[in-house]
């Protein structure tokens, strides 16, 4: 007969086996379930429709966090006086840019009490001025257990915190270039290559002024308005969501431009002072199609 320690090993040996049988089988389950002619197959059945849509759903979660390019990890404050003994959770946003990825961005964020809670609190962090993370961090990341209309507010929430923060930087840099583009069309210098040098101009979230030198500017106001009409200057504010455009001849449009790349609005105004509808009315559209519409 065998001996009590005998039998425990057997069962323990048998609890592994199954749970590695379990994992097997919801493996199996997925890549069945992913099949993209499955739904035929298994007809109307209300389970298996079920169990399909889930695993539709669990798939794109899945591509999204691939792709999306945000880490959570662990670090610690070196400070021997830091909050937490110097515990910091931390996320990196890597936001992709024309076949390539920027620096990456980090937020790192410690443990904070509020009325006998653990919230989490921003400590610091490397996104742009330009990006409203407060905002995010207030909306996602309450501090208090109440708002200021004295309502109960719902819990933290990093996941989606990560996920909206990352959409305004990838929205943010999306403009960026979008810029850069048109100046380029415009046969204006690239800025960012000019100043790569210097300074980090995508991590800064610098301003990207396009003024010409005084020699062109002077050159553009002798030709009087005879000379054939020329973008003398494209520039947008931090966030990218205001665009100024210069002409040689003293025509200047200024546009509003959405989160997603859209010119919302636009007043275009001639040498005079006087208001161009049809330029302004031109002007509305994507934001990437813009010259070739006021050039139409």
């Amino acid at each position: 007969m065998e001996s009590v320690e005998q039998l425990d090993s057997d069962i323990s040996e048998l609890h592994a086996r199954i749970a590695t049988l379990k994992a097997q089988r919801a493996n199996l389950s997925s890549v069945l379930l992913s099949q993209p002619h499955i739904a035929a197959r298994l007809g109307d059945d209300a389970t298996a429709k079920r169990l399909i849509d889930q695993q539709l759903k669990r798939n794109l979660e899945n591509t999204y966090r691939a792709c999306a390019g945000v880490t959570a990890y662990r670090v610690k404050d070196p400070d021997p006086n830091a909050v937490n003994n110097g515990d910091i959770l931390g996320i990196s946003i890597e936001v992709p840019v024309n076949g390539g990825f920027v620096d990456t961005y980090h937020v790192l964020f410690t443990v904070r009490d509020h009325d006998n809670l653990k919230r989490l609190g921003i400590h610091k962090h490397t996104i742009p001025s330009c990006i409203p993370l407060q905002q995010l961090a207030n909306k996602w990341l309450p501090q208090g257990t109440r708002n200021g209309d004295n309502a109960k507010d719902r819990g933290q929430d990093l996941v989606k915190f990560g996920r909206a923060l990352r959409k305004e930087l990838v929205s943010w840099h999306m403009r960026l270039d979008t810029v850069q583009s048109l100046r380029s069309q415009a046969k204006l210098p690239d800025l960012l290559a000019e100043d790569d040098a210097e300074e980090d101009v995508t991590s800064a979230g610098r301003v990207l002024n396009a003024f010409v030198s005084s020699d062109a500017s002077s050159d553009a106001e002798d030709d009087g308005g005879n000379g054939p009409v020329r973008i003398l200057d494209i520039e947008a504010d931090a966030a990218v969501r205001q665009v100024t455009i210069t002409w040689s001849d003293r025509h200047k449009a200024v546009l509003v431009v959405t989160k997603d790349g859209r010119v919302e609005k636009a007043v275009c105004r001639a040498r005079g002072g006087s208001r161009d509808v049809v330029l302004s009315a031109k002007a509305v559209g994507p934001l990437s199609g813009l010259l070739r519409r006021l050039t139409a």
